[in-house]
């Protein structure tokens, strides 16, 4: 199997996550995305989340009210500030946001379970550079 078939196999392994993740919660990857950096204890401004994200405004906009109509944030104006935004992660949010963690978890564990410990660290490793590298050179440094 050549370099770009193995590739492929892992984009299809997410997708069949991310397609059963939908199935299961009725939310997107991106709005599980969304909902799962929807920070609790600090409520992020909204134009501080789209920009920390990378996110267009006008596409989180769309994420967000999809998730406002099935009550799992909420938009709230400062009352110093009437222009500033701040989201908020409901209780049925958290649940969700919870539940989605569990499964990443297994999920991974399963994938890494036919490894022995020494193959665990190689592969971690081995993901975290790759993703750095990759996260660097997306952010033109």
């Amino acid at each position: 199997m050549n370099d770009f078939n193995v590739l492929h196999q892992l984009i299809h392994l997410f997708k069949m996550k991310e397609d059963q993740q939908l199935e299961r919660t009725g939310l997107s990857a991106k709005e599980l995305y969304v909902l799962e950096h929807i920070r609790e204890d600090n409520p992020w401004r909204f134009n501080d989340f789209a920009e920390n994200y990378r996110i267009k405004p006008s596409t989180l906009t769309g994420i967000i009210e999809r998730l406002e109509k099935k009550d799992l944030v909420s938009r709230q104006r400062d009352k110093a500030d009437r222009k500033a935004v701040y989201l908020y992660i409901t209780l049925q949010g958290k649940e969700i946001v919870k539940k989605h963690i569990e499964e990443d978890q297994l999920f991974f564990s399963s994938m890494l379970a036919e490894l022995d410990p020494h193959e665990k660290l190689q592969f971690i490793s081995l993901v975290k550079r790759i993703t750095e590298s990759t996260r660097l050179s997306d952010s033109g440094n």
